[in-house]
This record gives C-alpha cells, structure tokens and sequence, in this order.
C-alpha cells in the first residue's frame, strides 16, 4: 500500500519541509546454517509437489519418499490442482519454472497464488494437530532469489514468488513458509538435502524477511542495509535534453515525484495515464472540489435522468482525475520543464509504441509508477484480482520496453545480452526506439519486501518488478536501473482512516515533499549503482501492537462527515445523528486492520452509551481503544481472538466521553469456513416460504412517510412488507452501499449503510409493542455469516419480541436473509427505548426531508 497509485496528494504548502525519508539498500545478507528440529512433521508425513514438467520434479520427489515421505508429484500441464489437496497434507512444495516468454511466466507466478489459496485451508488444518505444515515454493534463478540478475529478464518475473509465500506467512501464521531459490548449477541430489534441511529449520522465520532464502554454497536471504549518505548533495545524472515517459505519472505521488524532478532538471516529461484529458464542462467550470459533486448530480437531474450513485460517482471522479492532471501538467511547466499528457491503456503495448510515436527514438528513462490494488485476503483471492494487478505493474512495464524496442522475451542472459547488443548495433545506425535508453525506475513497495495481508498479488508483482531491474542492470551495466520499495505515503491510498491505524502502530508515514526529494536522489551520481531501495521504515505496515497482547489506541477526526449524504440522512428531529452502525463499523474496522488475517464474525454486548449528535456537542476527534480479551474455542470454529472495544470522544472534560463499546470475536477465514460448514441448515431460516420479492408497491415506504422511522431517502431501505403479525415483521429490503463510508467505518462482513436496515426495524416492532417511537440503544449478539448485498433484495425478518419489565424498552431479533432463506446477518436481542417526544422529532425529521429534498433524493438505490 505505497500511495504511489491514488491520485489526491498534494504538498503541504507553507509548512517547513520534511526529515529526509528513510532509506536503506535491499541486498542479499548471510544466514546461520540452519539448527536441524527433530521430527518437525507428523509420522508418515504427505507432500503434494507442484510442477509444470519441472526436470527437479522428479529427483526431488524421490528425495522426499527417501527420507520417509508420502510425496504425491502433480504435473499441471496434465493435470488439474483441484482436489489434489484431498486428505491431509503436511508440506506444498512448488516447483516453477519459467515459461515461453513474458505472459507465460508471469501467468506461472500468478498461478502460485491459486494454489496458496488452495493449499491454505489443508495446512492449516494440519498445523492445528500441532506439527510443522509447510508451503514451499522453489525457483532455479541464479542461487540469490533473483538478485544477481543472471537468469534472464523473463525468468526473473518469478522471482516475485516471494511476495506470496511472504504474504501467506503473514496470513497464517502458523504455517511454516519458504521461496527458496537454488543456484541453477546445483545437482538436484543436492538441492533435495539443502530442500529437507530448510523443512527442518528451527527457526520458523528469520528476525528479517523470513520467507526468502537463497542456496547457492551459502545461505542468504533478502535484507537490508543502511548506507552512509555522504556529506554534501551530488550531481544528478539527469539532464535538460532527457525525455522520460512516466506511467502513472499525471496523478497521485507519481505526479509529486515528477514535480519535484522538474524543479531541479528542465527534462521533457510524457506522463502516462487511463483517464481522459477532456475540457471541463461549463457548468463544472469553476465549482469547487468540495461543491463538485452537488453539481454533478444537479447536472444530471437537469437532463431529465434519475441517476444512480454509480453515475455519480464515475463523473464526479472523473472531473477531479483531470483536474489533478492539469494541476500536474500546470506544475511541471511552471518549473521550467517540458510536459505532455497521453491519455493510453499503459497495458497495450500496440497503443503505447502508437502514442509516443516518433518520440520513441528521443526516450532516455522510464519511470513506471502505474498500478492498482485489489485487495483480498489468500483465501478469498481470485484470478480476476490478480488479472487485474498484474496488468499495470508486469504488463505495464513489459508494454513501455516493447514500445521502446527493449527485448522483453530472451530466454536467458546470453540471448537476452545478444539481443541487446543487436538493439544497441541497430540504434547507433538510426534505428527506431529506445536506444538511448538510460534510465529505469521502477516504484514497487514494501509490501513485496515484507509481505502484506490481502496483498499477495501486489506483493508478487512489486517483487518481480525488483528482480526484473537486476535483470535490466546486469544486462546493461552501464544503464542506471533502480526498483524503489516505497513505504506507506502520506497520502493517496493511505486514508485518513489508514492514516490513524498507522499511526497507532507507530508506522511511520512518508511525508510527501520527503518522498518526492527521496525519488529525485536516486538520480544522483553517487547512487547510480544501487538496484534496489527501500525508502521508508525498515518493517512491515502490518506489524500490530494489539497482536501482540497491547492495548491499542487509534485517534479519528470527526469534523465534515456529519455533511455526508448518508449522514445527513439520518437526521432525529433537527440534528444529524451518527447512526449506531457506524460506531459499531468504527470498532470493527480498526480491529480488523490491527489484525490482518482475521476478521470479525461475531459481536457481543454492544451498547450505544451516548450517541454521536452533530447539534455542536459532537466531539472533533474520538478515539477506539482496543484491548486484548483472550480466545476461545478449539473445536469446529478454531481459535478465535476476544477484543474489548470502546469509541471514547475526546471532549472538554477530565475523562473521555464514552459512545460505543462491545466485545468482538474475530476468527481466521479457515477457521470461519469450517464453522459454517459444520453449522449445516442452521445458516437457514426455518421453514422459508419463499417469498416472492419485486412485486407489488413499496409499502415499506410508508414506514418513513407515515414518521414511524425517520431516516430520509438515502437510507429507505424497507422497501415491501411481506408478512405482518403481532409481534413478526417480514419486510423486503433494498439499499446502496457506499465504498468509502466502508472503506472507513465497516468491515469485511459489516456494511454501516447496510447494516443500518437491521437496526430500523426493531423500532417498527417497538412501536407496536410500546406504543411509542422507540430507538436502538443496544444489540445482545450481532453474528455474521455473509456480505449483506449492495443493492440487491434481501429479507429482514423481525421476530423474537418481548417487553422488558417496567415496559420502556423491547427486544427484537433482527434477521436478514437472501431470497432463498439463506441466513446473511443476525442481531439478537436488539433492545429499543421508547422516549417520550420522539415521536416529534421523527415527524420533524420527515418533515425536514420531505419539504426540503436534497441532491440524494433522486439518486435511485
């Protein structure tokens, strides 16, 4: 998560600069020869060794069956992985070789994180009986992971191996983790005892970057070093007649690297990027960003149209990305430097060579800083996810050298060498592209040094990037080739949720004006010989206090959500009011954060002590505390953590004004898995009488019009009533998600827009029971099996009910199920208050809404 491909970064301007950002050279270390358990495995110990007609396969196979295994070998260019992990499985060993060319190869490295995500919930199984489950990939680079660049520019891409098999150390911790790489020279009788004595290694992970090891004579591993920076600055190697095309590099700290390479060299710059560069409509000409999307919506309206938060939102983004390229472009100029814009697909190399045209020939650097994230957890990761990463960052790059004649699909070093001198012979007699080629830098991060939870696939591909620059350097010498592994920005995608986390964790931010200088000195002469460059803090982002047994505090700011739509729907007479779901989404977000690879799946004793109102009481800034409960169970469920959770503004007084606080449970997703595979018909409701949704008028409605709920027309999810009883409410429902409310205030499971529904519902009981307009104050027990669905029917089935003595309050169990019954949510024991006078303020409310609708009302969900 580098920031390095979201645009909405700027310089603090007026502020002092910045500390000069960390930075250390990533480089092989030494390790101690390995301190041999014994007995490790289970007796009579299983291997499943993956391969695609691998010459290793077969030596090392027996290797294993020698030395008491049961190894079953899988060759996957005649067999399917599926259902070759039946049964117990105590050790996945990969074999990877590269393929015929760059698609090829990079398909085999995305292919390895299929199968961790296949081999994940087996091994894991086996390390709950309490012996060593091993997943192990193993290369035959050039004996240094790829850092010695000898194999060849394709071959190299499977150095990124090491970004999955370090990911999914982090994801599972439980499980013993290699990529090792063995010296191509090596007999594979050898590479068999060096292969068992790493699977008996005492140490289950090295202090840094365990995953990694190298075997060639030595062991080494990938790690870092600080260098001494010499006193004084250096001369740039960078000069007025450079042309360098920059991907990704109109928008987010691209662009700020860019700006600052302009102000010190007047270079040309081609900056890359997929949004278009259109003129701005008039009536987007001159509005503010913050009164932009207002204005998009009004726009939209005025055409007769009833637009979707969808519609909304791609043209609101669109109208801020070029906003910000012209800012860019206005920036680079206002230097003294050279700039254009090219509006391309960087992935297709036909349309880069086309775009740069006869520029090509003039290019001297490349600076490849496009990507994007889709995260997910290995257990949920898909091959679209991982399409769609690769594309930009291994794509991207093989298209810019293609476009620039660069030989991109040499087997090995010498036909790669062979090639390039052939491309340097043809370029010094006129040939087209880039013969004057002369500098590469390529922005990976820290996730693929260290790993990163939900992002083995980025974490793949920011490595393969690193062993591709030892690729084009040891083909090149001469050429200045540098991979920077970017720490966390301050900015782009670091949100200000992020940013709090972070700042919990004592991960240090990268300040944007350190960072861009951090980019500018890689240019310097007394640095050109580094290949690879971590520049920020020497540990993973994921690192987590709270993991460890203390108690954590992440600090928000408040100010400015109360203006959000979907705030401003949930107005209570004359005020805006947080919903209770986001004090709930807020705890459960940053405890899914402090602990990657788990997620919540139950919630307990939650209890709203004083809600969130926005009539000036509402504090600035509130903090979660989160602290360490203990775990529980062993059985179907596994292991899973207790958090005690509390929200705490930060008011005017001695003590912290308590709003929110229950106990969460978070489970591993293996661990989930299984228990809702031993929960059986338990995950449906009983006796469904499968209700027929779409039918019929949206009754549900009236719930809001009539004042028996009060929320505007963003949060009108109770769409139709399907049974109505005593003390039972069937109601059918629908609503729009929000991605950046859940992005901050929810979790894997828990939507705080969604969720919302199974809260309105309760009172509608309550009223009938109480006689009163009732509001949630509490939930007994929230599980979680299932996403609710964005904008898709769901039924919210209300039963349960019962008057608590002293007939103030009600509980109500709320329900929501997919069409075909299947259970998605379940608050139990959701206790509503009736107050005397609400029943005003909720016909306030609707009055409110009704005479004065907002740019939302029209927006269909």
């Amino acid at each position: 998560m580098t920031g390095a491909e979201a645009g909405g970064v700027d310089p603090k301007a007026g502020e002092p600069a910045s500390a000069p950002a960390p930075r250390r050279v990533v480089r092989l270390v030494t390790l101690p020869p390995v301190d041999r358990l014994d007995k490790p495995f289970a007796e009579s110990p299983v291997a499943v060794v993956l391969h695609r007609s691998s010459p290793d396969a077969e030596p090392l196979t027996g290797g294993l069956r020698e030395r008491g295994w049961t190894a079953h070998p899988v060759d996957l260019d005649t067999t399917r992985s599926q259902g070759v992990f039946d049964g117990r499985v105590d050790l996945v060993l990969t074999l990877l070789t590269p393929g015929d060319g760059w698609e090829p190869t990079a398909a085999r490295l995305a292919e390895t994180i299929q199968l961790a995500r296949q081999a994940h919930g087996p091994l894991t199984a086996t390390a709950a009986d309490g012996t060593r489950a091993a997943f192990v990939t193993l290369t035959r680079l050039d004996g240094g992971l790829g850092h010695h660049g000898s194999a060849g520019l394709v071959a190299s891409l499977l150095g990124g191996v090491g970004g999955v098999v370090k990911t999914l150390d982090a994801e599972a911790p439980a499980l013993f983790c290699r990529a090792l790489d063995a010296a191509p020279g090596l007999p594979a009788d050898t590479v068999a005892a060096l292969l068992d004595a790493e699977l008996h290694d005492a140490n289950p992970a090295y202090t840094a970057h365990p995953a990694d090891t190298a075997v060639d004579g030595a062991r080494t591993a990938v790690g870092t070093t600080a260098v001494p920076d010499p006193a004084g600055g250096a001369e740039l190697t960078v000069g007025a007649d450079d042309v360098f095309v920059v991907s990704g590099g109109a928008r987010g700290v691209t662009a700020l690297c860019v700006r600052a390479l302009a102000e010190r060299v007047p270079a040309r710059f081609v900056l890359l990027g997929r949004s278009p560069l259109d003129d701005e409509p008039d009536w987007a000409v001159g509005v503010a960003d913050g009164a932009l999307k207002p204005a998009v919506i009004a726009h939209l309206r005025s055409g007769g149209t009833r637009p979707t938060p969808r519609e909304v939102e791609r043209l609101y983004q669109g109208l801020l990305a070029a906003r910000e390229i012209r800012v860019t472009l206005a920036a680079v100029r206002a230097a003294g430097a050279r700039a254009d814009y090219v509006p391309v697909d960087v992935t297709d190399p036909a349309a880069v060579r086309a775009a740069l045209g006869e520029l090509r020939a003039r290019v001297t650097g490349i600076v490849h800083g496009a990507g994007v994230l889709a995260d997910a957890r290995l257990v949920d990761k898909t091959e679209a996810d991982v399409a769609r990463v690769f594309a930009p960052k291994l794509g991207g790059l093989r298209a810019l050298l293609d476009a620039l004649d660069e030989p991109t699909d040499a087997h090995d070093a010498s036909d790669a060498h062979d090639a390039s001198d052939a491309h340097d012979a043809s370029g010094a007699a006129g040939g087209s592209g880039g013969a004057a080629l002369r500098h590469v830098v390529l922005f990976t991060s820290v996730a693929g040094l260290f790993g990163n939870p939900g992002q083995a696939d980025y974490a793949a591909a920011n490595e393969a990037l690193c062993r591709v620059a030892a690729a084009l350097r040891h083909d090149r010498p001469g050429r200045h080739v540098v991979a920077i592994d970017w720490g966390a920005w301050d900015g782009g995608m670091v949100t200000p949720a992020l940013r709090e986390l972070f700042a919990a964790r004592g991960v240090e931010l990268l300040a944007p004006d350190a960072g861009a200088g951090a980019f500018v000195d890689t240019f310097r002469a007394d640095r050109a010989g580094e290949t690879c460059v971590l520049v920020g803090p020497d540990h993973a982002l994921a690192e987590s206090a709270a993991a460890g047994g203390a108690t954590l505090r992440a600090r928000r700011r408040l100010a400015g959500i109360e203006e959000h739509p979907v705030i401003a729907a949930h107005q209570v007479g004359a005020h805006r009011v947080l919903p209770a779901t986001f004090g709930l989404g807020w705890m459960i977000n940053v405890a899914e954060r402090a602990l990657p690879g788990r997620r919540v799946v139950e919630v307990r004793g939650f209890v709203v002590h004083k809600g969130i109102v926005f009539d000036g009481s509402a504090p600035e800034t509130a903090q979660v505390v989160l602290e360490p409960a203990g775990s529980e169970g062993d059985g179907d469920a596994g292991t899973r953590l207790l958090m005690r959770v509390s929200v705490r503004g930060d008011g005017a007084g001695r003590l912290p004004v308590p709003h929110y606080a229950a106990t969460l449970v978070l489970a591993a997703p293996a661990d989930e898995a299984r228990a809702a595979g031993s929960a059986g018909d338990a995950s449906a409701v009983p006796g469904w009488p499968s209700y027929r949704l779409g039918e019929g008028p949206e009754n549900g409605l009236d719930i809001y019009l009539e004042g028996t709920q009060f929320h505007g027309p963003r949060l009108q999810g109770m769409r139709r009533v399907l049974e109505r009883g005593a003390d039972r409410l069937v109601l059918e429902c629908v609503l729009a998600d929000d991605a950046d409310l859940r992005a901050a205030f929810g979790g894997a499971l828990h939507s705080p827009v969604l969720a919302d529904v199974l809260l309105q519902g309760p009172p509608v009981l309550g009223l009938a029971l109480l006689g009163q307009a009732c509001l949630p104050l509490a939930i007994g027990r929230a599980e979680y099996l299932r996403p609710l669905p964005d904008g898709s029917p769901f039924v919210l089935v209300l039963d349960g009910a019962r008057v608590d003595a002293g007939g103030g309050t009600a509980t109500v169990t709320a329900t929501a199920a997919a069409p075909d019954g299947t259970v998605l949510a379940r608050f139990t024991d959701v206790t509503v208050a009736a107050t005397p006078g609400m029943a005003a303020k909720f016909a306030e409310a609707v009055r409110a809404w009704r005479q004065t609708p907002t740019e939302n009302e029209d927006v269909s969900v």
